[in-house]
């Protein structure tokens, strides 16, 4: 019986998924792993390349994607993934090697990694195999040379960059510090790289960077001697400029903003609390100096102002991810992020982090002032409603014209509207309790009481300048 006859049960079968766990026996398994050659964990010879080996082993990707049995099987009863990352060890010394193994092999180790948690720690520490992953991902990259990666070239990338993910999500880093420069080295260039599927590329790029360890962020700006745009304080920019193009395209789709903003959102945060020159090299990008001061933040077709436009979105994950990032750009600092994006804009930030009452703990960032006040902010600043954060013209006062009394009968009328209000349930005031966080009250006259921290909170922060020199 030829090969091909062999595993055919299993091929038929797989296609109706119908009582699929009960057709995988270890004698099937056994005969499936022999044909794609990862049986033998101490062969020596070329790897086997037939179109049945192939078959082989896309028939154990779809095997492990739709089989539970076989996804707790394969690490514990046989030899496969041992046999699986000793043969992508020797990728290098074997040209022969055709580019659908390749692909097949990291396939079933994104699979596996992907479907059962467990064989994560099996693959990287066990059997090293993230260290395989990386040289062939550096590989894909040096082969292409100057010219774009191909087609297959980027396929293979974005096997293995996912196949990476897996390995390194939730994964304590320990002594791994050179393996992992490498690896985020490797990213930089990638993401300079043209290729057929750039945005497939990237995209899987980008969630590899979500789960590097925070302190591995410098290779992806590495030193330069180099003068141009894309150069900051000696260091080369171009891979984060490639990553907020990236983020400004996602910015511009309308659908699934979790699955498209989530990932790129996270990578800034992550990396720009970790690298202060990412920092403010984004911050140059996204929030340089005020100069549009007659529209609102969220108004335009800017990064600032997508971004803030996101602020008061619907999607929870998105809207907080998005405040994160600008207030690390904002160094952390309630006058400044109220100057960029408005308080309207930033006052839900400001309550899920306690912010709206005394000043808390502030952070630790440089000193160095990394903008300054523009001409047009400093015409118009008085101006400025913090609440939208744009120009308005001057008002009328309301009040102008009206007795003491007249005022004293408004302000009663407004209090008895409010508890209206409340009592019927429409509403619920809030007072800003002592950690900063809205609390509600009882009764609208409490909204006439603060306590001694606010108060000194309060004088604090307007003690606090929102100039950029801090």
């Amino acid at each position: 019986m030829s090969d091909s006859q062999r595993i055919s049960p299993l091929s038929k079968k797989v296609r109706d998924k119908t009582n699929l766990n009960e057709l995988i026996t270890d004698e099937r398994i056994d005969v499936l792993l022999d044909i794609a050659d990862l049986k033998d964990v101490n062969s020596n010879g070329p790897t086997t390349c037939t179109n049945v080996t192939v078959e082989a082993l896309k028939l154990l990707c779809n095997l492990i994607y739709n089989s539970t049995r076989l996804q707790r099987l394969l690490p514990r009863t046989t030899t496969c993934l041992r046999c699986l990352i000793e043969r992508m060890r020797k990728y290098d010394d074997d040209d022969s090697v055709p580019l659908e193994v390749m692909l097949f092999d990291t396939r079933i180790v994104f699979l596996i990694t992907a479907l059962n948690v467990a064989t994560r720690r099996i693959i990287r520490t066990e059997l090293k195999g993230d260290e395989c992953l990386i040289k062939m991902l550096g590989n894909v990259r040096q082969r292409a040379g100057s010219r774009a990666i191909d087609h297959d070239g980027s396929t293979l990338a974005c096997e293995v960059l996912k196949a990476l993910f897996n390995l390194y999500i939730n994964f304590e880093e320990t002594e791994e510090e050179e393996k992992t420069e490498e690896l985020v080295s490797i990213l930089y260039k990638l993401l300079l790289s043209k290729c057929k599927n750039e945005d497939e590329l990237q995209s899987n790029i980008v969630n590899l960077l979500t789960v590097i360890p925070r302190d591995r962020y410098s290779a992806i700006v590495p030193p330069t001697d180099e003068v141009h745009e894309r150069v900051f304080e000696k260091l080369d920019m171009s891979a984060v400029a490639v990553l907020l193009k990236f983020l400004d395209e996602r910015l511009d789709r309308n659908e699934d903003l979790i699955g498209n903003l989530s990932p790129i959102v996270t990578a800034f945060v992550k990396m720009a609390r970790a690298e202060r020159p990412i920092r403010k090299y984004a911050r140059l990008r996204i929030l340089p100096p005020l100069r549009d001061v007659m529209h609102r933040p969220e108004e335009g077709t800017t990064l600032r102002a997508k971004l803030c436009k996101l602020l008061t979105s619907p999607v929870t994950e998105v809207r907080d991810l998005v405040a994160e990032f600008l207030f690390i750009l904002c160094k952390e600092n309630v006058s400044r992020m109220v100057k960029y994006t408005g308080y309207g804009n930033a006052a839900g930030m400001f309550a899920n982090k306690g912010l709206l009452g005394a000043s808390g703990k502030k952070p630790v960032y440089s000193s160095e002032s990394e903008d300054s006040e523009t001409e047009e902010y400093l015409r118009h600043r008085e101006q400025i409603n913090p609440v939208t954060g744009c120009f308005e013209s001057p008002k009328p006062d309301p009040l102008e014209g009206m007795t003491e009394e007249q005022k004293e009968y408004e302000a009663l009328q407004l209090v008895g509207l409010v508890d209206k209000l409340t009592r019927g349930g429409l509403v619920q005031p809030c007072r800003i309790g002592n950690d900063g966080k809205p609390k509600p009250i009882e009764h609208v006259l409490e909204l006439r009481e603060e306590s001694p921290e606010q108060l000194h909170g309060r004088r604090t922060s307007a003690d606090d300048s929102d100039s950029d020199s801090d």
